[in-house]
């Protein structure tokens, strides 16, 4: 039985997956057995195709049609045997020595509170000389984890969770497309320790196109109008201004303190959010879903 398992869902990702997978087989592991589990959830592409023999540890590929990323990592839940639950991305490389650490973390835990197991996501970037605007935007923004967990919660990039926890809240909301890992990691916490561990790094692309940074702001959007604003739209539209002004604050503090070579691309990718949001706003009002 494995110590591990290692809940990786996917969505026409492969070629970074497999940058992932084989990262897997440089992760030092001395006295306990992992195993990875991919959820394809590519409703166009039910196969992705992967060779277990080809990795040096348990590979399983399975497949999930209902859309999100949540619904995949229930399915990667049901179907693990692992003791420990660990969630990442299919972009993310985990440092060397990243499951040995947990494992000597988990080892002293005899009071066995903890709840979830985090670290930092530290940013890379495609060519640190040449960062396009979404990379910029990335680099002044990043994941704040350290100060997420003293909040009581964790994202899903570098997530350690035993087995019985995530079972006992249910595992994630399925029907969220963001905000998954903030809701569940929120109740988790409200009973066991969220433990934060500073050299537990999983590193994460920043994203390279504006595009992508407006699709991820429509889903935390999304997210939040299906957990808090649904029948309630005078409290989304002002969550909506502030949000939009949230953005443009930070665009406008960045003109004092950035040069213009970094701060008017902040500027330009601040305002394509905030047109995307009040895109996504008619959209979630109409009765639309956010899409992945």
């Amino acid at each position: 039985m494995s110590y591990f398992s290692i809940i990786i869902p996917v969505y026409r990702d492969l070629t970074r997956l497999k940058s992932c997978l084989d990262k897997f087989e440089k992760l030092s592991h001395p006295g306990f057995n992992f195993e990875v589990i991919v959820i394809n959830n590519d409703p166009d592409n039910p196969v992705l195709g992967l060779n277990p023999k080809q990795y040096p540890y348990s590979l399983k590929e399975i497949y999930e049609p209902i859309p999100g990323s949540y619904a995949a990592r229930n399915k990667g839940i049901q179907e693990s045997e692992g003791k420990i639950l660990v969630f990442t991305d299919s972009d993310c490389l985990p440092a060397d020595d990243w499951l040995t650490l947990a494992f000597n973390h988990f080892s002293k835990d005899e009071n066995q509170d903890i709840g979830i197991l985090t670290g930092p996501v530290p940013l890379f970037f495609k060519n640190p000389n040449f960062l396009s605007d979404a990379e910029l935007y990335e680099k002044y923004t990043g994941f704040t984890t350290e100060s997420y967990a003293k909040e009581g919660h964790a994202i899903t990039a570098n997530w350690f969770s035993p087995a019985s926890v995530i079972n006992e809240f249910g595992g994630f909301n399925h029907k969220l497309k963001s905000n998954g890992d903030s809701e569940l990691s929120g109740r988790i916490s409200e009973k066991y320790r969220i433990v934060y561990i500073p050299n537990l790094i999983v590193h994460h692309p920043a994203r390279y196109y504006t595009d992508e940074l407006v699709n991820k702001y429509k889903r935390l959007l999304g997210g939040a109008y299906t957990r808090k604003f649904q029948g309630n739209l005078s409290s989304f539209r002002i969550h909506l201004f502030k949000f939009i002004w949230a953005r443009y604050r930070f665009a406008i503090k960045r003109l004092f303190t950035l040069s213009p070579k970094e701060s008017f691309p902040i500027l330009r990718v601040c305002h394509a959010i905030n047109i995307g949001a009040i895109h996504e706003y008619f959209n979630l009002i109409k009765g639309g879903e956010t899409k992945r």
